[in-house]
């Protein structure tokens, strides 16, 4: 959780860099993130496609930062060596910095196993702008922008430390992260997509 810190200290925190989540780097965080009732702020890094758990999420409950976990905004290698193509443009969906209000509902069950991906996740149901990076040179290019309905979910990954094609173009956290997340979350809930970097 070190990036965390290494964040923060970009715009002037001087944070020690311990990858401890102590009051002071969460003093820090709040200056940085939306202070909702209940939600998740997606802080993207930079702007490298690495396939790894290089971002961090931050969830927000009441106010108060409940967990600060590490995940991906951007796709994983597959779907980077394996653009999509949609409306006419091939390229890897990347969620483009943004704040849309209501645009996720969590979805779960009694019995998971009837859920997409077998897990509780945050299904999009508003359109989100997203850029459509095509050129394979795992850099984020923010030329070509489109907004609509494309599946960008935030769901859980798998029990490694690569995305490989856990995304393309979903938020995606870490399994063990990810089921201390959605314990917060009632089925139906609601909550706005927050991507700052």
């Amino acid at each position: 959780m070190k990036q965390i810190q290494q964040y923060l200290n970009r715009f002037g925190c001087n944070l020690v860099v311990d990858g401890i989540i102590g009051n002071k780097t969460k003093a820090e965080l709040k200056k940085y993130v939306f202070n909702q009732t209940k939600g998740i702020t997606w802080v993207r890094c930079d702007k490298k496609l690495t396939n790894t758990f290089d971002d961090f999420g931050v969830l927000w409950v009441n106010g108060e930062i409940v967990e600060v976990f590490p995940c991906s905004t951007t796709a994983g290698k597959h779907y980077i060596q394996n653009p999509i193509t949609y409306g006419g443009v091939t390229g890897t969906a990347i969620a483009a910095a943004q704040y849309v209000l209501g645009s996720h509902q969590f979805k779960t069950s009694s019995n998971w196993k009837s859920l997409w991906l077998g897990m509780p996740y945050f299904q999009q149901i508003k359109p989100i702008q997203i850029f459509r990076d095509g050129n394979k040179d795992a850099n984020l290019d923010e030329k070509v922008i489109q907004k609509g309905l494309f599946g960008i979910n935030f769901h859980q990954a798998g029990l490694g430390n690569l995305i490989d094609n856990w995304s393309a173009g979903c938020q995606v956290v870490p399994k063990a992260y990810w089921l201390k997340v959605i314990s917060h979350f009632k089925d139906g809930e609601i909550i706005d997509f927050s991507l700052i970097y």
